[in-house]
């Protein structure tokens, strides 16, 4: 398993992205802070969730077993962002979704960049 956990700037909060063969390991590691009613299944490809710890501290994490076409980390950054409004208390303004958008980038960029590093061997 492989994985690297990043500061999300202005919310809080950290990013965790994990690259697995399998959710055992994540199942194991995850399962007492997170919102989950059961175990991540085999037949997903990627998930995302949050990890509320009793200090207040939260982790996203974004898990995938394969290295992602663009479209998945497109999908799974949706659902970090709204984690993240969720937590946050904000509301999604469709009519002024720049914090959106940006946060979305943000994301994008940091699972992209992981990844293309597992690719050249980083």
């Amino acid at each position: 398993m492989k994985k690297k956990t990043i500061k999300i700037p202005i919310y809080f909060g950290d990013l965790t992205i994990i690259h697995s063969d399998g959710w055992e390991e994540v199942n194991k590691k995850y399962e007492k802070q997170s919102d989950w009613s059961s175990p991540l299944d085999n037949g997903y490809e990627a998930c995302v969730f949050p990890a509320h710890y009793k200090s207040g501290y939260t982790q996203y994490v974004a898990a995938f077993k394969r290295i992602p076409k663009g479209s998945t980390i497109a999908h799974e950054c949706v659902h970090l962002v709204n984690h993240v409004f969720q937590d946050r208390g904000l509301i999604l303004d469709m009519y002024n979704d720049e914090t959106q958008a940006y946060l979305t980038g943000w994301f994008f960029d940091q699972i992209e960049k992981f990844f293309n590093n597992i690719e050249n061997g980083k």
